[in-house]
């Protein structure tokens, strides 16, 4: 795995490539909720889930229309944003092998069919001579 995942690390990620998904949830408007699916081997005692919860930063908003609550703007968490864009770059590499994979797939069968057809022609070749 070539990509680095400095903020995943942060938070406690040790094996992301066993990283199968991930979603986001916007709770409030001052909390993000993280969940993180794992592919685990059968009979691990890792967690196939982990959830991790992060405050939005506040900030005022420009304008002087705008008073009290109505002048916060909440912006997602930078190592958030950081984590998504790890996790993006995780599943995009997963996905690239998988396509390698089944076109490696493909071109064997492909394979397969051209010998099996070599040897009914090499064998047809030999019947002819005796």
């Amino acid at each position: 795995m070539t990509t680095k995942t400095t903020s995943l690390t942060e938070m406690g990620v040790l094996n992301p490539q066993q990283i199968a998904g991930y979603t986001t949830v916007h709770v409030s408007k001052d909390m993000d909720v993280l969940k993180i699916d794992y592919r685990r081997e059968k009979g691990s005692f890792l967690p196939k889930h982990r959830r991790y919860e992060f405050k939005r930063i506040s900030k005022p908003m420009s304008g002087n229309e705008l008073k009290g609550a109505e002048a916060i703007r909440y912006d997602i968490s930078p190592i958030l944003s950081k984590a998504i864009a790890e996790l993006d770059a995780i599943l995009t590499e997963n996905k690239q092998t998988t396509a390698t994979k089944k076109s490696l797939q493909r071109e064997l069968v492909e394979l397969n069919n051209d010998m099996n057809e070599r040897i009914k022609h090499l064998s047809t070749m030999i019947d002819t001579l005796e």
